[in-house]
C-alpha cells in the first residue's frame, strides 16, 4: 500500500484563490481610504464655503460650527491652533493627507479674512491664526513637488496680517 503525503507549498507562494482574495481585500482597503480622503475633503470644502459665506449676523455661529467640525475630525479647534507650539503643529499636519493640508490652509485663510468682523475680532487672534497659515504654506512648499501660485498669494495676504 502506497502512502501519499502532501507537501506544504512554499511560504512565498499562494494559490490563485488566495491571490484573488488578497487582491480583493487590498482593493476594498484602497477604496475605503479613497472614500475617507474624499469625505474629509468634502467636509473641509463645505467648511470653507460656510466661512466664506458668513456675514455679521452669522459670524459667531459659523465659526463655532467650524470649531466643532475641526474638533470632531482632527481633534483641534482654532484656539488649539493658536496655542500650539509650531513644532507640535507641524507634527500634526504631517499626519494629514496633502489635499487635506491644502484645504486646511484655505480654511485658515478664510477665517483670517472673517476675523475682521466686529463679532469675531475679540475671540480669535488673527495674527496667530495667520502665522499658522504661513507655517502650513512653508510646510507644503518643503514637502510637496507642486508649486502653487494660489498658495503664494495666500502667503502674501497672510503676511500682511502678521
Amino acid at each position: 500500500m502506497a502512502i501519499f503525503t502532501r507537501t506544504k507549498p512554499s511560504q512565498n507562494r499562494c494559490s490563485a484563490f488566495e491571490k484573488r482574495t488578497l487582491r480583493r481585500k487590498m482593493e476594498v482597503e484602497n477604496d475605503f481610504i479613497k472614500r475617507e480622503i474624499q469625505r474629509i475633503n468634502l467636509l473641509l470644502t463645505s467648511l470653507i464655503e460656510k466661512i466664506s459665506g458668513i456675514n455679521l449676523n452669522s459670524a459667531k455661529s459659523g465659526i463655532e460650527e467650524t470649531n466643532e467640525a475641526l474638533k470632531s475630525e482632527f481633534d483641534l479647534t482654532l484656539t488649539d491652533f493658536t496655542q500650539m507650539e509650531n513644532s507640535e503643529f507641524v507634527k500634526r499636519i504631517k499626519k494629514l493627507h496633502e489635499s487635506h493640508t491644502e484645504k486646511l490652509l484655505e480654511l485658515i485663510y478664510e477665517i483670517v479674512i472673517k476675523t475682521e468682523l466686529p463679532d469675531l475680532s475679540g475671540d480669535y487672534n488673527k495674527m496667530k491664526i495667520a502665522q499658522k497659515g504661513i507655517l502650513i504654506i512653508d510646510f507644503l512648499n518643503e514637502e510637496t513637488n507642486t508649486f502653487s501660485i494660489n498658495r503664494m498669494n495666500i502667503k502674501n495676504a497672510l503676511q500682511q496680517c502678521v
